[in-house]
């Protein structure tokens, strides 16, 4: 289910959860720690069912079985199941569905989203004069500078931080980090075509990232265009399955209190 991502998991989490309730109670109870019996016990359901539970959890890929030393793991003689690592840190409210009809939920997110994104506007390319404001002053919350040279997963990450602001950002490949300009080493296909490669095997879901091309003081620089969040959508690093935000001139890995705000639909920053 590696290639599953978040938002789909989580509609079918909705989906199983609005109509069988006792999986909502045994999803709660997968730790890594107890076995079959164990959940059972404290969910006080009996095993028929539990197990039934968790093999429609399995199958959607929300649970899998926990691995040691290259086996299942098991006590007592049963085993023992953990969270796809996708979902440790999605808090339990945001399955929620309101006992509401799923497709019903669907549609009303939606539209709550269309009215939440008016008015946003993401970043635009500036003038040679406005750019050159900004290499002075430095980076900051929208903008990044890079170095030619550097690697592209190492944009990629700045990318996926990006995606989780209201206003995106962007990123100039070809000037320093003092805001020094020093032009780019590649033409804006070769890098499109290694970024938008690296995107699509580090990022989940795939973004839309648009790269424009700007003449500053005789230099070349490649702009890195990273759209406003949709407050709807959580992009996951794979690489090392973190959620991450920028900050300021920083990127950090999203704290589960706010994964859970941006499941709400509100902006962190």
């Amino acid at each position: 289910m590696s290639s599953t991502n978040l938002q789909e998991l989580i509609t079918r989490g909705r989906f199983i959860f609005s109509r069988y309730s006792h999986s909502l109670d045994v999803f709660k109870l997968v730790n890594g720690r107890k076995n079959t019996k164990e959940i059972a016990s404290a969910s006080e359901k009996t095993l028929v069912l539990t197990l039934q539970n968790l093999k429609r959890l399995k199958d959607n890929g929300l649970i899998q079985t926990k691995i040691s030393n290259g086996k299942t793991l098991e006590k007592s003689g049963c085993i023992v199941y953990e969270k796809v690592p996708i979902l440790n840190h999605v808090p339990i409210g945001y399955f929620g569905t309101n006992n509401k009809d799923h497709f019903t939920i669907l549609i009303e997110s939606e539209k709550t989203n269309k009215k939440k994104n008016s008015g946003v506007q993401g970043l635009s390319v500036h003038s040679e004069t406005e750019l050159l404001d900004l290499c002075r002053k430095g980076e900051d919350q929208y903008y990044e500078f890079k170095a030619p040279g550097v690697d592209t997963e190492k944009i990629t990450k700045e990318i996926a931080a990006f995606l989780h602001t209201k206003k995106g950002g962007l990123i100039f490949y070809g000037i320093n980090d003092d805001g020094s300009i020093v032009g780019s080493d590649r033409r804006r296909q070769d890098l499109d075509q290694s970024l938008q490669n690296s995107i699509r095997t580090t990022i989940s879901p795939q973004p839309n990232i648009e790269i424009k091309e700007k003449e500053i003081l005789g230099q070349t620089v490649l702009i890195i265009i990273i759209p406003p969040w949709d407050r709807k959508t959580l992009y996951q690093y794979t690489k090392d399955s973190r959620f991450y935000i920028r900050k300021g001139s920083n990127m950090f890995s999203l704290k589960p209190e706010e994964i859970s705000k941006l499941g709400k639909g509100e902006w962190v920053v």
